[in-house]
């Protein structure tokens, strides 16, 4: 199986972060079953190239996110699915071929982000409106030079959502969009990527700006809410294609 470009541990990262990587991606994937048992040590050293200690290690990892349970002399068990930390941002990248995980997030995000935009509008201070429109310019400027700029266009796209959950002053949203960064990307990287994507979100971004720099809670969130079922829509449009 190679799960990542260039041989089954890839190119990037380190060695103990390439391993994780792997494994913990054929764990979510469903290459390794729920309640199955992991190949042992040797076998999977072998099999990557590495040390049985890098084997231990990254298994150690997977555990602490609760994907499995190692036991001493017994072997490595997949856990099942509701023992996972499913907010953990690695758990979540794994994830990121998942259609229905995707549209769980965007439900989370439609749930928490129209919430958001409606404290900002009544919370936010001079200093994270201008990081908001620094963001939406950025993307705007970025929107002219598309496909090329793509990835300069999602980057800013990202830091818009993110000034946002900030500019609601409450930490608990602030931290989840920390949580949510991975999902969050591949929602934009979706919206960038389908025909007229750009051209229908970058105005409901404005909306949101313009709702939140004038002080309009409910008008910052129906904007929120239009821009979030747009992304879902491209989304699923990409699924089904």
């Amino acid at each position: 199986m190679t799960d990542f470009a260039g041989g089954p541990l890839g190119r990037h990262r380190t060695m103990h972060g390439r391993v994780v990587d792997l494994l913990g991606a054929r764990v979510v994937s469903g290459f390794y079953a729920e309640n199955a048992q992991l190949p042992n040590e040797s076998d999977l050293a072998a099999e990557l190239g590495v040390s049985r200690g890098g084997v231990r290690e990254a298994v150690k990892a997977l555990a602490a996110k609760g994907l499995v349970d190692p036991r001493p002399r017994v072997g490595t068990r997949v856990l099942p699915r509701a023992a996972w930390n499913l907010m953990d941002p690695e758990v979540i990248g794994w994830h990121s071929t998942d259609s229905g995980f995707v549209r769980d997030l965007l439900e989370l995000r439609l749930i928490v982000e129209p919430g958001a935009a409606r404290l900002a509008a009544e919370r936010t201070d001079a200093a994270q409106i201008a990081a908001m429109s620094a963001a939406y310019d950025a993307m705007a400027e970025h929107a002219t030079r598309l496909p090329a700029a793509a990835a300069a266009f999602v980057a800013a796209d990202l830091a818009f959502h993110l000034a946002l959950l900030r500019a609601s002053g409450n930490q608990l949203v602030e931290q989840l969009g920390r949580l949510l960064e991975t999902g969050l990307k591949h929602g934009l990287e979706a919206t960038s990527e389908l025909p007229g994507g750009v051209e229908r979100t970058l105005p409901m971004h404005r909306a949101v700006l313009d709702a939140v720099r004038r002080r309009r809670p409910e008008a910052a969130a129906r904007a929120s809410r239009l821009l979030i079922e747009t992304t879902a829509a491209a989304m699923a449009a990409r699924t089904e294609s």
